[in-house]
């Protein structure tokens, strides 16, 4: 499971660690005190993270935030909080939770995580990125997080603790576990019935659920047995966890197989892209002995779908319309989510469909949405003042500004860390200033990438989009510069 693997590997210093620690120091509310506590779902809690962050953050961003995961099936990213940092890089976060939970903080495109439980606080420090890391906007710099007045048994240290001795429990059986050999699967049972004798005293389910699933996902990996018998073992009769991480990331690994077999199927794709219906995809998939439960078939369900929503054999307005029906008629409320949640994420700049009404800032500070220039087409691209392809293209929008300025508007997002380094780029080539290039031609500032990123899937720049007069996606992409003006030159004729 790779959130396991990344937690293990980190340990043993392939990554930057997830978790370090301090000197473990006795703190109020810890997981042994509070006796499982944290498993049980209740009315939400706050929680308090309180923290400095290294100072070379002061150079680069202004925020962090504090988010989770919605669903473990869509994997939209939910903000909890977010705090300004102070001079010092001194922050504090506040949110409530009602269970455990799993969060990641963000500054730039930093990234650390952790697990916090109702009604707690926490104090750390965000340590600073590797210095050879590399920085791009699609992805993040994984960071340590290091913990002052931890106990012994708070949760994120029993977690770390586990995972270590986990690890060498995998590098002492590797050769073993790699050949499959059958005595290795009597000693991991063995370990495994002792890691649960261990930490069971500090009674916290969440740990327990960790420790399990730790281990099902490697014997899924290992097994000689059949897909059928892990299912009776791991599955069939246990609490389905559609909140816990460990719980569907072992479920996501397991069910991988059969998404692929019905997906690959042509009547499937049949079903999905002429049917369009949500019962009858539930029928179908109840063919398999291992979805015959209501809960996981739905799930498997939205899972299948959500991976194969790009692949050119299924219609994307197909895949959509049956989330839409998934968001009303699945039985349980995570799921019911789920749908509703992949809807809204594989909808963004899907041809045909709204762009996204949201604002940003000029270079003079007043405040511009994309609502507000309905009427005319608008070709968008969003760009950064280091990225030199980027810039380059820019350099032929003014051509294209003066032929077919009088029924397009030319929008150019920004998304540096700053406005300032858009406002002195401009000031350089003077063909690209708003002074020189006229009106019909935007710059805006966007400050908030992951906002972006969700509203717009930008994954990289540039990357350019062409909105129809009625503010709905026309081309998603769109060319760039140099290849537009057909389009261009077609919308032009347009009456």
């Amino acid at each position: 499971m790779l959130r396991y693997f990344f937690i293990l590997f980190l340990v043993i210093g392939y990554f930057p660690s997830r978790i370090t620690f301090g000197k473990p120091m006795a703190t109020e509310g810890s997981a042994l005190a509070q006796k499982g506590r944290s498993s049980v779902i209740g009315q939400p809690n706050n929680v308090t993270i309180k923290g400095k962050t290294d100072s070379t953050y002061l150079f680069e961003a202004g925020t962090i935030y504090a988010y989770t995961y919605d669903d473990h099936i869509s994997y939209r990213e939910k903000e909890l909080s977010k705090s300004l940092l102070d001079a010092k890089g001194n922050f504090s976060l506040n949110f409530s939770v009602s269970e455990t939970t799993d969060i990641f903080l963000i500054v730039d495109n930093a990234k650390a995580e952790m697990v916090v439980e109702p009604d707690k606080t926490y104090n750390i420090i965000f340590s600073a990125k590797d210095s050879n890391a590399v920085n791009t906007l699609s992805s993040t710099n994984p960071v340590e997080i290091v913990f002052a007045y931890m106990g012994n048994d708070e949760l994120n240290f029993l977690i770390s603790d586990f995972s270590s001795r986990y690890e060498t429990m995998l590098e002492d059986y590797r050769g073993n576990i790699a050949r499959k050999e059958s005595v290795i699967f009597k000693k991991i049972d063995t370990l495994e019935t002792l890691f649960k004798k261990k930490y069971a005293a500090f009674n916290n389910l969440y740990l327990d659920n960790y420790i399990y699933y730790t281990f099902a996902s490697l014997d899924e990996n290992i097994t000689l047995e059949n897909k059928e018998n892990v299912y009776k073992k791991h599955i069939a009769g246990r609490p389905i966890l559609l909140n816990n991480p460990d719980y569907m990331a072992f479920f996501n690994q397991f069910y991988s197989v059969t998404a692929s077999y019905f997906m690959s199927n042509s009547k499937m794709i049949s079903e999905v892209n002429s049917k369009q219906n949500f019962s009858s995809i539930m029928e179908f998939f109840k063919q398999s002995k291992l979805l015959i439960n209501d809960t996981i078939r739905e799930t498997v369900m939205l899972k299948s779908l959500a991976e194969y929503f790009r692949y050119p054999e299924y219609k994307a307005a197909a895949v959509l319309a049956i989330l839409d029906q998934a968001a009303k008629h699945c039985k349980t409320p995570e799921n019911r989510k789920a749908a509703e949640n992949l809807k809204r994420k594989l909808s963004v700049m899907v041809e045909g469909k709204p762009a996204p009404p949201i604002s940003f800032k000029d270079m003079e500070g007043e405040t511009v949405s994309l609502a507000d220039l309905k009427g005319k087409y608008v070709y968008l691209n969003f760009w950064t003042t280091f990225c030199s392809p980027c810039t380059q293209d820019m350099t032929l929008i003014p051509g294209l500004k003066k032929t077919y300025g009088g029924k397009i508007v030319f929008v150019s997002i920004s998304l540096d860390k700053k406005p300032e380094a858009v406002k002195n780029f401009l000031k350089k080539p003077p063909q690209l200033s708003p002074e020189q290039s006229g009106s019909g031609w935007i710059f805006l500032h966007a400050d908030n990438y992951k906002k972006v990123k969700e509203e717009f899937n930008v994954l990289t720049v540039p990357a350019y989009y062409l909105i129809d007069s009625k503010g709905n996606v026309l081309r998603s992409p769109a060319p760039k510069p140099a290849d537009i003006e057909l389009e261009l030159m077609n919308i032009k004729k347009k009456k």
